[in-house]
């Protein structure tokens, strides 16, 4: 969970700016981080993607649920759009996609995340982003792309991602999300994002069903104590990114 406001507070700048044009980006940060470890277990030893991704399919407690793309932004309040990162970074490559792999973005595309100057053959590291794509970088690390590792590092999916939030260009957050999902579930939880999105999944499972809880999931529910911290940026900003 990030507060925007309070990150835009600590870094003197409008940061909303990278966020709010896309549809429903900012509500989706600052969701609250509880969520059901049981249900994302079995959502992730289940779940499997449609090979256009028009749809996942994932069984809870011994029932099928399929759940359409066009209703999953509905439940998570994102628009579709027709440009995929991981596409564009990954090309029509099958899942797991490595960490380190992938197609680096063009130069025009990407140099206004460095300070200049920046041009062919120039260094791509965190340490030569701009400030605005800095703090990109650290929201990205803590919601989108969540990571254990490679916290100096700035990989192909990274960039492509920051490089289109400065730019604003409009791309598919959901198609995102599932891609992550996919990874994930792919690299059989050997990879450094175990329980992606949990706080996202246990949302989705309980809003896109059709007849109500039954009473024994929504104990479950109730009964979980299991949530994602609620990052200060205060701190981590300072700490990390000496901002």
């Amino acid at each position: 969970m990030i507060d925007l406001e309070i990150l835009e507070n600590v870094v003197g700048a409008d940061i909303h700016q990278y966020f709010t044009y896309l549809l429903g980006l900012p509500e989706l940060l600052a969701l609250p981080g509880t969520y059901c470890e049981q249900w994302v277990r079995e959502f992730y030893a289940s779940m499997w993607v449609s090979p256009d991704h028009s749809y996942i399919h994932y069984a809870l407690v011994g029932t099928d649920y399929r759940v359409t793309a066009q209703r999953a932004r509905e439940v998570l309040g994102l628009r579709a759009y027709s440009t995929r990162i991981h596409q564009l970074c990954y090309g029509n490559f099958e899942p797991p996609h490595r960490p380190h792999g992938g197609e680096i973005p063009p130069v025009d595309f990407v140099a206004p995340c460095f300070r200049p100057p920046f041009g062919e053959g120039s260094s791509r590291i965190v340490g030569d982003l701009t400030r605005p794509a800095r703090i990109l970088d650290f929201v990205l690390r803590k919601t989108l792309l969540p990571r254990t590792g490679y916290r100096d590092g700035f990989t192909c999916i990274w960039q492509w991602l920051v490089a289109h939030l400065i730019s604003q260009t409009q791309f598919d957050l959901w198609d995102l999300i599932v891609s992550e999902i996919e990874d994930t579930i792919s690299e059989s939880f050997r990879g450094r994002h175990q329980l992606l999105y949990a706080h996202w999944i246990t949302l989705l499972i309980l809003r896109a069903r059709t007849l109500p809880l039954p009473p024994h999931l929504q104990r479950e529910l109730t009964d979980s104590d299991t949530v994602f911290p609620h990052y200060d940026p205060r701190q981590m900003l300072r700490a990390h990114y000496d901002l």
